[in-house]
């Protein structure tokens, strides 16, 4: 199930299972939520068809199942992961750190720094489009249509070479903002930073 739920409706399921609410509320708000119902439709159900549907929540007790992909179609947009590191500018580094502190939640900003819109060109090719930082809200309300698993395990695979990559080149980028003006104290922090702040933090909490 979890390759059938939108980011959107992931973390919906995420907000529900973090509220102190009665859990038969719960379990019917998640219901609701996953089989594309309204709270009253499932309160309408007779006992059977409630208790055929509460098998549909079995899927929240296991891991997403899924494989670093390339890109996720969106409409007539698609998005190209990048996974080369070295292609990245730093400020997308400090993004990632930002939306980490909320991983579930702030998936689909993180999908919009890890990624490139494209467009399909008068040949019909896919086509990378120039990365704007000021249209990045954009790019992130179109991914929360994306396909969960897809995202999140494109995510976790990405912060995996991230970390190996930060990790090892962490002269060079203390160098590298020396140079933007920074103090070696401060580049030092900066860089170290990045290095510890995704321990634990790509795991849902089920």
């Amino acid at each position: 199930m979890w390759n059938k739920l939108t980011i959107q409706q992931a973390q919906e399921v995420d907000r529900i299972l973090k509220q102190n609410a009665p859990p038969l509320d719960i379990e019917v708000e998640l219901i609701a939520i996953i089989n594309d119902m309204s709270i009253d439709e499932v309160d309408s159900l007779k006992w059977a068809e409630y208790t055929e549907l509460r098998k549909s929540l079995d899927f929240l007790n296991k891991k997403p199942d899924g494989k670093a992909i390339p890109y996720v179609t969106i409409g007539d947009k698609r998005y190209r992961f990048i996974y080369d590191i070295r292609q990245m500018p730093f400020a997308r580094y400090i993004e990632g750190k930002t939306f980490s502190v909320d991983f579930a939640n702030n998936l689909h900003k993180i999908a919009a720094s890890m990624s490139i819109q494209q467009k399909r060109n008068w040949y019909g090719r896919w086509v990378d489009q120039k990365y704007n930082a000021a249209k990045h809200s954009e790019y992130a309300e179109d991914l929360l249509q994306a396909p969960f698993e897809a995202v999140y395990s494109a995510a976790v695979f990405f912060y995996q070479v991230y970390r190996i990559w930060i990790t090892a080149s962490k002269d060079y980028l203390i160098e590298e903002q020396v140079k933007t003006g920074k103090t070696m104290e401060e580049a030092e922090k900066l860089v170290n930073d990045l290095c510890q702040y995704l321990d634990g933090s790509t795991q849902l909490n089920r």
